[in-house]
Parts: C-alpha cells; sequence; structure tokens
C-alpha cells in the first residue's frame, strides 16, 4: 500500500511538470516580437541571431519557421500585430 502510494504521488509529480512545462519549438507571438526586436538591434548574420534565439530557449530554424508562418498565416499575423501594438501603446505610457 504504502509503495502504491509513492507510485501515485510520482506519477501525479511527473505529470503536472510535464503538463507545465514549455513544449519545444512553441513560441509566443510576444516571444516572437522580443526575439524580433533584439535581431534587428545586430548585425543579423546567423550567429548573432542564433545567440539571441538561444537566450529565449529557441532555435534559429524554430524562429524562421514562426516568422515564415507570421508572413503566411493571415491569422498569426493579426496576433503578432496585436502584441505588437499592446507593446507600442505599454512603452508610450
Amino acid at each position: 500500500m504504502r509503495y502504491a502510494r509513492l507510485l501515485l504521488v510520482a506519477v501525479v509529480a511527473l505529470a503536472l511538470s510535464a503538463s507545465c512545462s514549455k513544449k519545444s519549438g512553441e513560441m509566443t507571438p510576444e516571444e516572437f516580437l522580443k526575439i524580433e526586436g533584439e535581431v534587428f538591434e545586430t548585425d543579423l548574420t546567423p550567429e548573432s541571431k542564433e545567440a539571441i534565439v538561444k537566450k529565449y530557449n529557441h532555435t534559429l530554424k524554430e524562429y524562421e519557421d514562426y516568422a515564415q508562418k507570421v508572413e503566411s498565416d493571415p491569422e498569426l499575423k493579426a496576433k503578432v500585430g496585436e502584441a505588437r501594438l499592446k507593446k507600442i501603446q505599454g512603452g508610450s505610457k
């Protein structure tokens, strides 16, 4: 009985930690804008971009794929635009 309870607690703890952790490759519009802002302040070389995206726990490919997706998906482009507008409005106050 004691081992069953310990096993149950371990399974629940593992499930909670896995469900709360960020999935690899999952980038939010807000993260994309932060990365994009920092990238545009650099010399735009792949090495500089890679150093920046690593800071946010992403790969350069994930960033570039997301940027491509933003350009091709009108719904995602709108979300990024809304996030950009919130950032601008928040910064002007």
